[in-house]
């Protein structure tokens, strides 16, 4: 009987070519895992999310996110405006009018901080912002200061030069698009004309 001999082929011709490939491997490897890695931030520039958080307001707005420590530091007398709001239609109709007069008068950033979860979780910070802005917040029915939104402020040479809170306690059934009207957007777009201008001035 015939014996049969099969040839066995080497994977690699030679031993530089198998550590070629084998470095090559660890490269890919590696990239992989460095890629992998990398944080990817996605997220859209302030304005842009916030044209698509409050639908009235237009993509080149004003506003900038900020956190507690951020608002805190205007509450105590740092130059600046801070808008304290949520996703709701008041504070939608409230910031469409305060980016309307700011980029009238030429302001061309307002701090958005959205309070509500510091609020619920007794955070410190949030706390301190309120006991700054003790002549200025509503009291509860539980004798609380609170912050309510929409409030609006505006602070320049330790000066708080606005805390509005016009819209954060309309009573019955009438919706925003009705309260603000003509008449009413026209008063509140001169109130804050007349205040934005003072800050810039000062």
């Amino acid at each position: 009987m015939k014996k049969i001999n099969v040839k066995n082929e080497k994977l690699f011709k030679n031993k530089w070519q198998m550590i070629i490939y084998c470095i090559l491997f660890i490269i890919l490897i590696g990239a992989f895992i460095y890629l992998g890695t990398l944080d990817y931030d996605e997220s859209l520039p302030d304005n842009e999310q916030f044209a698509e958080d409050f639908s009235l307001v237009s993509e080149d707005n004003v506003f900038k996110y900020v956190n507690a420590t951020d608002a805190l530091m205007v509450a105590n007398g740092t130059k600046g405006i801070v808008l304290f709001g949520t996703q709701n239609e008041w504070v939608n109709y409230y910031a469409h009018i305060v980016n309307k007069v700011a980029k009238e008068v030429g302001i061309d950033t307002i701090y958005y901080y959205d309070f509500v979860s510091n609020r619920q979780d007794n955070n410190g910070t949030y706390e301190a912002i309120v006991e700054s802005l003790s002549d200025y917040v509503t009291y509860n029915d539980y004798g609380t200061p609170e912050i309510y939104a929409p409030s609006l402020l505006v602070v320049s040479g330790d000066e708080v030069l606005l805390f509005d809170t016009e819209t954060s306690f309309v009573r019955g059934d009438i919706a925003p698009s009705e309260y603000w009207n003509s008449f009413n957007e026209s008063a509140k777009m001169q109130e804050l004309r007349n205040v934005f201008t003072k800050y810039l001035e000062s």
